[in-house]
């Protein structure tokens, strides 16, 4: 589970609420199920961490209480902060662009008379090895100084990055702890590194790079 999830409470839940014997803070979590908000939100109102989230979201899937809401997609396109669907006359989000090259312009031409000086070649710029998402996600949260808020803010960058891309490299869930994924495209690097620009306002620091 990536926290973006959204689930609510089933009719056999309602048949067998009577009998259910849990703890009170697990109450406040499966009632706070609605349909409506993701499982990051549902956890964050809860007063429960994400990581103590999962297993008992899972016991709840379990014993079939709570079932995962479809959204549609101008839900989806609100939380990930797209433009409208009428707005943009699609009926998917619009390609994001993660690089486009500065169109290249020929030098004037030098006059016959006089030779063009050698133009020392710029050094290539030093290798970077993959990216380590334990190290992108420790960064977001850090810039937040609170564990929920920062989780949030994690769910809310990688809610940017193109799925297609993450599928490309395996990558169907981000961990919170100790995830071990590394990002070795390029392309997918630089989608992470501008949606945690955009949604975090904060530029990533190299050491989110494991050495060449």
């Amino acid at each position: 589970m990536t926290g973006t999830e959204i689930f609510k409470r089933t009719a056999t839940y309602e048949n067998e609420a009577r009998s259910i014997r849990l703890h009170a803070p697990q109450w406040k979590l499966l009632l706070a199920f609605d349909g409506q908000r993701t499982l990051a939100e549902v956890a964050l109102s809860a007063d429960v961490s994400f990581a103590e989230a999962l297993p008992l979201t899972e016991k709840f899937l379990g014993h079939e209480w709570i079932e995962e809401q479809p959204i549609t997609l101008d839900q989806y396109l609100k939380r990930a902060g797209a433009p409208d669907v009428s707005a943009i006359g699609a009926t998917i989000p619009p390609a994001v662009i993660l690089h486009e090259p500065s169109p290249v312009t020929a030098p004037p031409a030098l006059p016959k008379s006089v030779e063009a000086a050698p133009v020392p070649a710029s050094p290539p710029p030093p290798p970077r090895g993959p990216m380590r998402l334990s190290a992108v996600v420790d960064y977001i949260t850090s810039l937040v100084g609170n564990t929920a808020l920062g989780q949030l803010l994690v769910y809310r960058v990688f809610l940017r990055v193109p799925p297609e891309l993450l599928q490309a490299e395996d990558i169907v869930s981000i961990l919170l702890v100790n995830d071990t994924s590394l990002v070795r495209s390029e392309l997918l690097q630089r989608a992470i590194a501008q949606a945690v620009n955009e949604v975090a306002k904060s530029p990533l620091p190299d050491g989110v790079f494991s050495p060449a």
